[in-house]
């Protein structure tokens, strides 16, 4: 491959790396948005308690939806840890490949380079002339 080539082909790789970045990074904010409304029926559920002299059928009722509603969202949780997972590895795939492909760059200028001077010597001139 000549380096144009490649350097074509890097920039059709950093296009997918920045896009499947994008959707690893969407990942993580869905991740932290859903451990922060965790924590957040976590903190109301211990805050509501029946020293305050509330009724005890709203507070049971209160209760079974807070267990729910975080037995829910720990499943979305975990969903969205594998899915993030997912978005990593796929991520992670597209980094190498840039980092292949300049390698790949380095490598074909390299053999361009060796290429020209064989060439110059061929017709008599002096090599990197």
């Amino acid at each position: 491959m000549t380096p144009t080539e490649v350097r074509k082909l890097i920039s059709l790789a950093e296009h997918g790396k920045t896009r499947d970045m994008a959707i690893y990074a969407q990942y993580c904010g869905k991740l932290d948005a859903l451990q922060a409304q965790i924590d957040c029926v976590h903190t109301d559920k211990r805050k509501h308690d029946l020293s305050r002299g509330g009724d005890l059928n709203t507070f049971a009722r209160w209760q079974r939806w807070a267990g729910a509603e975080i037995a829910k969202l720990q499943s979305q949780h975990y969903d969205a840890k594998a899915e993030k997972e997912a978005a990593r590895l796929v991520a992670l795939r597209s980094v190498a490949k840039v980092q292949a492909l300049e390698i790949l760059l380095k490598r074909a200028l390299k053999e361009e380079v060796m290429t020209k001077r064989r060439r110059a010597e061929q017709n008599g001139q002096p090599p990197d002339a």
